[in-house]
Order: C-alpha cells, then sequence, then structure tokens
C-alpha cells in the first residue's frame, strides 16, 4: 500500500476500472433496467360489485417476462374502512409468492393504485393476483374482453365466479433490461467521458512534484467519498425517510450499526500501516511476518495454494448445497461437485513440472475425449424426465474418473521413481494418530452397511494425505486450508447480504445460506472457532505492544472477521450452537494465555476484552446491513421449506413489519436463549383499524362499530386464532376456501403468533429447536416432560433408544424406533450415530479419534509458536467434538465434516520443516 507510482498511471487506472465496471454493468450483466407496462387492451365497462369480507375479485394473467414490478389497478372508490389486501400466487407450483396491504384511504380515488411487487416470475407461467380487505369495502374498475389486444391477460372472477365479458381494469409494470440502442449509446457515452477524464488527469499531473504518488493514498481519495455518500444515504433512508421502519428503537438502532460500518469503513480504509507494530513483531521473532504470506515459496507454489484455496472454499459451498437439497437427484449433484472440487485440491499439490508433464497431457487428452464419446453415448435424450440433471451427473462422474486417474497415474510414478532411485521419499513419517486415522477410515469402508458416503470419504481424503504428504508446500496446509475456510466465509455473507432476507416471522431464526438452523449453527461453529483462533494468536503475538492504537491496528482485521460471524451465529438463536462456540472460545482463551507464560495474565486479559468488544461493535452493524441490504437490492431467495411470511417475500417493500425488527428479535432470544416468555409484538399492517386500546374500529366489511371489540393484535387468545387456522385447512373444502378468501395458513398463524401468547408455541416456527432436515418430530418436548428433557428437546429420550439398539457391526437402516413406534431420524449425538451406524468398535475409535486429535492438535499448537493458525486444527477439532454431543455433524457433505477432515493431515504427519 505504499509503493509509490505515477500519479497519471494510478488516477488513469482507477478510471478505466470505473469505467469498465460501469460498462459491463450496462451489458452483460444488464443491471440497469426499464419498465414495461402491458395492459389488456380492452375498453373501460364498468366497475365490480362491493369487494368486501364475503367477496373477493380474482385476475390471472401469465407472464410476460421475467420480472413484474408492480400492478397498478384501477380502484373506482373506497366505500368503507381504509385496507386492500392482495394475494399473489404461482399458480403452477399453487403457492403464495406475496401478500401486501395497501391503504386505499392514503390514495387518490378513483385512479390506478400501485401495488408493489418485485417479484421473479417464469416467462410462461400461469399466476393471479386476488384481492380481499382488511375491514374494508371497495369497488374495482374493469374493462371489456372484446377488443382485448393481450392473450396473456387471463380470466377475471367476482367470488369465484368467472365474469367473461370483463377482465380487471389494470397495467402490468415488467421490469426487462435497457433496449440494445440505449444500451450501446450509454456504453459509448460511459467509454467518452472515462476517455475525457483521463485527459484531463494527465494535463492535471504534469507538474513533476505530482508526478508520483503511493497506491494506498490513491485509495483513500477514491474510496473515502465513496464510503462517506453510501453512508449519508442509508442514514437518510432510515431517518427523517423511514424507509425500513417507523419505530423509534429500531431508527436508533439503524443509525448506531450504520455509524458503526461507517467508522469501521474509513479505519479500514485510512489507518496507517507503518507504525512500531513492525518493531515490535521483529523482536517476537513470527516467521509468518518475516516471510510474508505462504513463507519463501517460489510464485507458482504461492498461485497454486491460493487455487486450493478457491476449491476448498467451492467444496463448502457445494456441501452446503447438499444439505439443503431435498431430494436424491440433487444430492448426487452436489456431492459430485464437493468430490470433484476435492480432488482438484489434491491435483494442485503438484510441482510445476509434473503439471505440465506429457503423462498429465496425454492423460487430459485421452481422458476428455473418452469421456465425451462416453457421455454422447450415454446421455439421456430431451424426452426423457429430468433429462439434464440426468446428464449433469454423468458429466460430473466423467469429470471425477478423468481427474482420479490422473492422481493415480501421478502416485504411481511416484512410486516409480522411487523404486528407480530417481525421487527421493518424503521425510515425513506418519504419526500414531494418522494410523489411528486410516484405521477409522478402513472401518467406515468395511463396515459400511449400504452407506456408500464413508467409502467416498475415506477414498476422497486418503487420496489427499498420500498426495499432500509427498508434496513440497505440505508444510503450509494449514495456512491453506485456514485461508479457503475464510474464503468461504467471505463469499457466504457477502451471498446472504444480498439474497437471504432478514425475516422475523414465521421463522425468525436467521439460516444464512441453510434452510435449517442446526446445520447454520454447525457451519457457524467452525467458522467462529476458526476465527476466534486467529484473533487469539495475533492478540498473543501483539503482546509487546503497548498502544491501544497501534494495537487495534494490529487486531482490527481479525476482530472483524470474529466479531461478524459471532453476530451470525447469534441471530441463528440456537442453544447447541452457542454452547459449542463458547466452550471452545474459552478453553482457546486459556490455552493461547497459557503458551504466554509471564504474559499469561495481560494476554488472558486483553483476549476475553477484545473477543468481547469484536462482538460488542459487530452486532449492531451487521444485524443492520443484513436487514436492510437485501431488501434494496430485492431478489430474496427462499428454500423450498423455508418459512418466512408471505408479507417478507417481495422485491419492493423495504419497511414490512414481518421483517426482523429489534423488538422481535429480544423477544425471541428471551424465548429460546434465556428460556422465558416472549414479550408482546403488537405491531401491524393495517394500525388504522384499531384505537389506541387494540378494539377494532370497523367490523368485517368497514362498517364502524360500537362497544369493545378486541382486535387479533392484542389481547386474543392465540389458541383461538390457531384453532380457526386449523378449522379453515382442514376438511375436504380446505383448499378452495383458501383460495377463495385469499387467506394464507401462515399468515393467520403469524396473527396469533403476534399476541405474544406463551401457549401458541405449535405454530410459531421460530420456537422449533433445530431438526436435522427440513421437520425433525424430537425439537420439541412433550408439555409435562422432566425440565432437563424438555430443554434437550427430547434428546435425552433420542439416545436412549439408540442405546438400546447399539450392536458390533452396526445397521442397514439408520433410524432407531422410539418406545412409541415412531422412526427417529438421527441420534442427535454423532458418537451415538456412528457406533449404531457401524458398531460399537467403530463408535469407540471415532471418539478416540475426536478426543486425541484435541490433544494433538494443542501439542501442535504448543510447538509452531511462530504460525498466526497454529490453533485453528484445535479450535475446529474441539467445535466439531462438542457439536456432535447434540447433534449428527458426521457425513460426507456436512461442512463440520469437510472442515475436520482438511484439518486432521496437520496432526497425521510429522513436519519436514517449519510451518507456518
Amino acid at each position: 500500500m505504499n509503493r509509490e507510482v505515477k500519479k497519471f498511471h494510478a488516477f488513469a487506472f482507477v478510471i478505466a476500472v470505473i469505467t469498465f465496471a460501469i460498462i459491463i454493468s450496462i451489458f452483460p450483466l444488464r443491471i440497469w433496467n426499464d419498465i414495461r407496462t402491458e395492459v389488456g387492451g380492452g375498453t373501460e365497462n364498468g366497475c365490480t360489485q362491493g369487494i368486501d369480507s364475503t367477496h373477493d375479485a380474482i385476475q390471472d394473467f401469465v407472464a410476460q417476462y421475467d420480472r413484474i414490478d408492480s400492478i397498478s389497478v384501477y380502484v373506482n372508490e373506497l366505500t368503507k374502512g381504509r385496507y386492500m389486501h392482495i394475494t399473489f400466487w404461482d399458480v403452477d407450483n399453487w403457492r403464495v409468492m406475496y401478500e401486501e396491504t395497501i391503504d386505499l384511504a392514503a390514495k387518490e380515488l378513483p385512479g390506478y393504485v400501485d401495488i408493489p411487487l418485485g417479484l421473479d416470475l417464469e416467462v410462461g407461467g400461469n399466476y393471479r393476483i386476488i384481492f380481499t380487505v382488511w375491514h374494508a369495502t371497495y369497488v374495482l374498475g374493469t374493462e371489456s374482453v372484446e377488443g382485448s389486444t393481450n392473450p396473456a391477460i387471463g380470466a377475471f372472477y367476482y367470488q369465484d365466479t368467472m365474469v367473461e365479458e370483463s377482465h380487471l381494469l389494470a397495467k402490468y409494470n415488467y421490469k426487462v433490461p435497457m433496449a440494445k440502442t440505449m444500451s450501446l449509446t450509454l456504453m459509448i457515452m460511459v467509454f467518452m467521458i472515462g476517455c475525457a477524464l483521463t485527459g484531463v488527469t494527465r494535463t492535471l499531473c504534469k507538474e513533476a512534484r505530482n508526478q508520483y504518488i503511493t497506491i494506498g493514498r490513491v485509495c483513500q481519495f477514491v474510496l473515502n467519498p465513496i464510503v462517506i455518500l453510501i453512508y449519508a444515504v442509508l442514514a437518510v433512508m432510515v431517518f427523517p425517510l423511514k424507509t425500513f421502519d417507523d419505530r423509534a428503537a429500531d431508527i436508533c438502532f439503524y443509525e448506531l450499526g450504520l455509524i458503526l460500518a461507517f467508522i469501521t469503513a474509513i479505519y479500514v480504509i485510512n489507518h496507517k500501516r507503518k507504525d512500531s507494530i513492525v518493531t515490535v513483531l521483529k523482536s517476537c521473532d513470527l516467521a509468518s511476518d518475516k516471510k510474508g504470506f505462504l513463507g519463501n515459496m517460489p510464485l507458482f507454489d504461492k498461485v497454486m495454494s491460493c487455487i486450493q484455496m478457491v476449491f476448498i472454499a467451492l467444496s463448502l459451498v457445494y456441501a452446503a448445497q447438499y444439505m439443503n437439497d431435498l431430494y436424491d437427484i440433487y444430492h448426487s449433484i452436489s456431492e459430485r461437485q464437493m468430490v470433484l472440487c476435492l480432488l482438484l485440491v489434491t491435483v494442485c499439490f503438484q510441482s510445476k513440472k509434473e503439471l505440465i508433464s506429457l503423462q498429465n497431457i496425454v492423460l487430459t487428452i485421452i481422458g476428455a475425449a473418452s469421456g465425451f464419446y462416453y457421455y454422447h453415448q450415454n446421455k439421456l435424450p430431451v424426452s426423457e424426465k429430468e433429462y439434464d440433471l440426468h446428464n449433469l451427473i454423468l458429466k460430473l462422474t466423467i469429470a471425477i474418473v478423468v481427474v482420479a486417474a490422473i492422481l493415480l497415474a501421478d502416485y504411481i510414478r511416484y512410486l516409480f521413481r522411487l523404486g528407480t532411485k530417481k525421487a527421493v521419499r518424503s521425510s515425513a513419517s506418519i504419526t500414531i494418530y494418522g494410523i489411528f486415522v486410516i484405521v477409522f477410515f478402513a472401518c467406515l469402508i468395511i463396515l459400511r452397511n449400504t452407506r456408500w458416503w464413508g467409502v467416498v470419504l475415506a477414498l476422497v481424503f486418503a487420496v489427499m494425505y498420500i498426495r499432500m504428504n509427498s508434496a513440497d508446500r505440505s508444510a503450509h496446509w494449514n495456512t491453506i486450508a485456514t485461508g479457503g475456510l475464510i474464503l468461504n466465509i467471505i463469499y457466504t455473507i457477502g451471498y446472504c447480504l444480498l439474497f437471504r432476507y432478514f425475516t422475523g416471522f414465521v421463522m425468525g431464526r436467521y439460516s444464512m445460506q441453510f434452510h435449517t438452523v442446526t446445520v447454520t449453527a454447525e457451519y457457524l461453529t467452525i467458522m467462529q472457532v476458526m476465527a476466534a483462533a486467529l484473533l487469539l494468536a495475533k492478540v498473543a503475538s501483539g503482546s509487546k505492544i503497548s498502544g491501544l492504537k497501534d494495537f487495534i491496528a494490529y487486531v482490527f482485521k481479525e476482530m472483524i472477521l470474529f466479531g461478524v460471524i459471532s453476530a451470525y451465529m447469534i441471530f441463528t438463536l440456537s442453544r447447541t450452537g452457542y454452547l459449542a462456540a463458547i466452550v471452545t472460545i474459552i478453553v482457546l482463551i486459556l490455552m493461547v494465555a497459557l503458551r504466554e507464560g509471564r504474559d499469561a495474565g495481560k494476554t488472558l486479559l486483553r483476549g476475553v476484552l477484545v473477543c468481547i468488544v469484536s462482538v460488542v461493535i459487530a452486532f449492531p452493524m451487521t444485524f443492520t446491513l443484513q436487514r436492510i441490504i437485501p431488501v434494496m437490492v430485492g431478489h430474496p431467495y427462499f428454500y423450498e421449506v423455508e418459512d418466512a411470511a408471505p408479507s417478507a417475500r417481495g422485491g419492493r417493500d423495504f419497511d414490512d413489519y414481518k421483517y426482523m425488527s429489534v423488538e422481535r428479535f429480544y423477544s425471541l432470544f428471551r424465548q429460546k436463549i434465556l428460556g422465558v416468555s416472549a414479550t408482546e409484538y403488537n405491531f401491524v399492517d393495517d394500525p388504522y383499524n384499531y384505537d389506541e386500546n387494540g378494539n377494532y374500529l370497523y367490523d368485517e366489511d368497514g362498517n364502524p362499530v360500537t362497544g369493545e371489540v378486541i382486535g387479533y393484535h392484542m389481547g386474543t387468545d392465540a389458541d383461538m386464532c390457531a384453532d380457526s387456522y386449523i378449522d379453515k385447512m382442514s376438511g375436504d373444502d380446505g383448499a378452495g376456501r383458501l383460495i377463495a378468501s385469499s387467506t394464507d395458513g401462515m399468515y393467520v398463524a403469524e396473527a396469533a403468533i403476534v399476541v405474544g401468547s406463551e401457549n401458541s408455541d405449535v405454530l410459531d416456527d421460530s420456537s422449533f429447536e433445530e431438526g436435522d432436515e427440513a421437520f425433525d418430530d424430537s425439537e420439541e418436548g412433550e408439555e409435562n416432560a422432566e425440565a432437563v428433557d424438555d430443554y434437550s428437546n427430547g434428546r435425552i429420550d433420542i439416545w436412549k433408544a439408540y442405546i438400546k439398539e447399539l450392536n458390533l457391526t452396526g445397521h442397514d437402516e439408520m433410524g432407531a424406533v422410539a418406545e412409541d413406534g415412531e422412526l427417529l431420524a438421527h441420534a442427535h449425538n454423532v458418537y451415538i450415530q456412528v457406533a449404531y451406524d457401524h458398531g460399537i468398535i467403530a463408535g469407540i475409535l471415532f471418539g478416540f479419534l475426536i478426543v486425541a486429535g484435541i490433544a494433538f492438535s494443542g501439542v501442535y499448537y504448543f510447538r509452531n509458536k511462530g504460525s498466526f493458525a497454529a490453533a485453528v486444527p484445535f479450535a475446529v477439532i474441539t467445535g466439531f467434538a462438542i457439536a456432535g454431543l447434540t447433534e449428527w455433524n458426521f457425513q460426507l457433505c456436512n461442512p463440520m465434516t469437510v472442515a475436520l477432515m482438511l484439518l486432521l493431515p496437520v496432526i497425521m504427519f510429522k513436519r519436514r520443516k517449519k510451518d507456518i
């Protein structure tokens, strides 16, 4: 950052980068869009009868483009009450996509009322918009079918009866990419402006005294204004515009989060990088600071190590994808993608000479040709069901076979060279721990009991370990693996900030890139303890830095990483996740302090304070950004089985009360973590329907009421609401009534939940404890169960059922049977599950493997004082061990298992050279 470059070259490069970014945003990314309005084309022919509590209106249409921005519907008159309620349906998949409540009293009527949607559609798909009320009556305009020029506008219904002569009088506003002519014009203009600015820069930089500038100074000139502008815009949107929420607590909290994010960004850009820290580090004799990133590796080895990090990060992406898949065919795809990435990690251990050897070139050509022929001989035709998915599986299988063949030939060549004395045997020898790993792999293969994932795991990682042991870069593997974990969490956070809404209803526990909080907590446990290990290592190595400013400059990157990951862990509201992470971090702090000898007390205090400060700073910052950025992007991704209120699924609604808020999160934290009753959440989408005491002002049709009529949002018995919902959905005509009334079951459930009743758990998905897949029958203990078993969410009974069925050889089927005959999906304990699946001996060996791994990785940490990543293996294995007490986290594509297997080689082999 302190390297000097010519000022003209620096600013010309910046201008070129900005110009290029703007041009590709126009094409091919096509970020900038136009609005194209489609109408029925008929003539206005009147209006509907009143839309009220017993009469709805329905308009079907076919999507003409892949993104609908809004629908503008003509409202003739609001006769009673205030609120229109709409429900947007995907007819082909029979699901509610979105709900919205519109205050018609705030609109100019008669006239068009804009209904914001922001939904991604499938071109040619069938969709339906249903108009109902929230205690009101209104009239909609219609147009004639005769003379209509748009066949995409389908049937119109009034109270389930087709109105053959009319359509709804409406405008369908689609968001489409800019026209090609306009795009090309803008691209030329941007290019010309960039050239002009470059010329101006050349003129301004003519004077000799202005010819050179540091890279850091260039970054400050460019990034500071951008950060200030972004902060100012977001701060104004929060207040006074109240774009995201109108509640004082949320506004204050969001402003705090934005201020902290702004200060952090400004500090990152402007803090001095050369100060007394350099002197301190030299006195500490830290290898990583003297050698730099990845030590004194040749450039080729550094590049290959970075590529390995990318493949490690990708393997975890595909592991996460596997955990989210609901069908076997998708599991097969994700599993092969992950295995291919891990094999490519192994290929990257080859030296430059080996990688471009004649043998590899010939095998690659033969493999590609053979694979191409085999694929075209065996691919499914287009007429077959799911042909594309099956063909993708075939492609991935061929790729795996080709890469495996290259690795096999590489190892045969290595053995041949050893036999002919043309190669020197690696001086790294296997440890006793490595022998136990080999024995355990053998157990997975021999006692597989119909489970082939264990065989794949053993073979893939065995190949990786063997090739790693003979590679020159094996001494750097700990740093490489840690770098891959860091890349993955950075990618995951970025993805969540763009596409994953932070909703408060129905599911109020944030699951990041997963559809279940269980796996999220497992994933974050690994990432959080990894970040804690790096942070505490920096704290310990900087113990001789006395100045607060210098110390913060030394550890701030690790503080940000740890704090942000910790914030996401808090969002999960997972007791088991909290337990595994907190216990591991406490042990890490004690171990790091113990290694510092006379500075142990100082390191202990600093470690605790730095961890706490990191979380305190990062929590409001992360909460705010996760709440507001995805809704601004407006392209949310929801999984098929994921619960989120329909009103919080659109791409143009920034301030819906179903998004997460400070009040809602506080209530959930009390309920899930502290074990006390949730607080009331008295915020509704139709506030003008109630007086200050929560009484209805209008009846169901919008007529003023007299006397005290309690509204759903205050004082209602939640059980009554729940029963009403169950009654509505039960019976043969339940689905019909659901459509006719435009009532989404989840919304009715929300009405019950909103009350804050202590007895409404049956409908509050946010109260469900972590399950393995989409559902878990063991999540809530019986109402009268003992306190311990209730807090464990029935796990103790599950453990008992599994332990009763343990044997020496394991079982073919995965689930044990409970006393009541219920099939229990998994044991909620990795040690019991391994013993159940593969036999008691394999279970004991697995338990020993984890416990011994903790001990060996602890010894590794104390022997590698010069490595900032030395504590990462200990942290990951310990986190895995604790999480495994309450979850099943050992499976080929579980992110915890992948991380564990990647870091085991650090303690399986004795070092040939000093690790970093």
